[in-house]
């Protein structure tokens, strides 16, 4: 009885549906990887081979014709392939280790028995390999530097890869805000989806993640050496708070000296409240001096908030659970007298007159 074979989903004699796994070294090479392979069995009337288990001999090569041991790549003989209404099921690289390098395409050699008969001809070519390969593992490569179509067959010169489709589309990897700041060492270029606090699009400019946002700005976006927690009505201009506090314990400073052009409150006032203070004031360490002080990704222009700047940054950052700010007291700009100034709960809101000479926290803020 004499038989031909078809591999699943062919427009000729042979081609192959995979699903491959592979593990790559720097060398580009499969290490332990595994090739899932459908296939049917038809015999030269083209009906369906018997039911039965037969033995069959995978090959596979850098060539579509050559037969010489140089253009072997890999071969094993299946002793028990369960054959039912003509299609098998095999799973390469289960048997011989499928070390292959996949920075090339394969053609499939299929016979009946051991291998030394005939192949059965056209070999099909796995145009899978490399850049239709299926990877999971750690330390993944394509050593290709080819163009990668998926949805078209014409990939477009100028992309690596090329995607088209008019039904579906890409999706990128998706965490939230913890997760993004744990991804260690981001390269320059990353892309991630953000799915809380601010959420959108971020990509690390090799410093920092940046929030994608177009022409206008956002609250609680990254910006500008620390987050926004105000923006103007066209989006363009704003207040932006830095990441972290600037003390966990700094007195206001000059307890009973006249401050007499620091008692602003309105937003807006902050900038001028901090010059003067240290105009009146030289103590080192003040809650002032160390945000008029403060150069921070590459900024230099901070300031402390006055008493309605730091409401603002209580509402749209502490409430919202952004900018890690602690559950305390932190002081604005804005002075109450000679002995007191305003200060703001980080736990409930309130703003009250405090001594100035009581250490509280301090966040500097600076304009876009």
């Amino acid at each position: 009885m004499q038989f031909s074979s078809f591999i699943h989903m062919s427009r000729t004699l042979l081609s192959v549906m995979t699903t491959v796994v592979l593990g790559v070294s720097q060398a580009g090479f499969a290490q332990n990887a595994t090739l899932s392979l459908q296939g049917i069995l038809l015999q030269d009337n083209g009906q369906a081979a018997p039911d039965s288990t037969y033995q069959i001999c995978f090959k596979l090569w850098n060539s579509p014709t050559a037969t010489a041991p140089a253009n072997l790549v890999w071969s094993d003989v299946f002793n028990d392939v369960k054959v039912t209404g003509g299609k098998y099921n095999v799973i390469l690289g289960t048997g011989a280790p499928l070390n292959a390098p996949f920075n090339q395409a394969y053609y499939l050699g299929v016979s009946i028995g051991s291998g030394s008969g005939p192949e059965y001809m056209p070999r099909p070519r796995l145009t899978a390999a490399p850049a239709g390969l299926s990877l999971l593992g750690t330390g993944n490569e394509f050593s290709s530097g080819g163009a990668v179509g998926i949805g078209t067959t014409s990939p477009h010169t100028s992309a690596i890869l090329d995607v088209t489709s008019t039904t579906r589309g890409i999706l990128i990897p998706r965490m939230t805000e913890a997760q993004k700041k744990a991804v260690v060492q981001p390269d320059t270029g990353t892309l991630v989806y953000q799915t809380d606090q601010l959420k959108g699009y971020y990509y690390h400019d090799g410093a920092r993640w940046q929030h994608i946002t177009g022409s206008t700005r956002q609250i609680g976006e990254s910006y500008g050496g620390g987050i926004i927690f105000y923006v103007d009505a066209k989006g363009q201009h704003g207040l932006i708070a830095a990441e972290s506090d600037q003390s966990t314990s700094a007195a206001w400073g000059c307890s009973g000296t006249p401050v007499t052009f620091a008692y602003g409150t309105k937003r807006g006032c902050g900038q001028a409240n901090t010059l003067s203070i240290l105009d009146s004031c030289s103590t080192a360490g003040i809650a002032a001096r160390l945000c008029n002080d403060l150069v921070l990704n590459g900024y230099s222009d901070w300031f402390l908030p006055d008493k309605d700047e730091l409401d603002l940054m209580y509402d749209n950052l502490k409430a919202a659970g952004l900018g890690g700010f602690a559950n305390s007291n932190y002081w604005s700009s804005s002075s109450s007298g000679t002995v007191n100034a305003w200060s703001q709960s980080f736990i409930n809101g309130a703003q009250t007159q405090t001594a100035k000479t009581i250490g509280l926290r301090v966040r500097a803020i600076r304009r876009f």
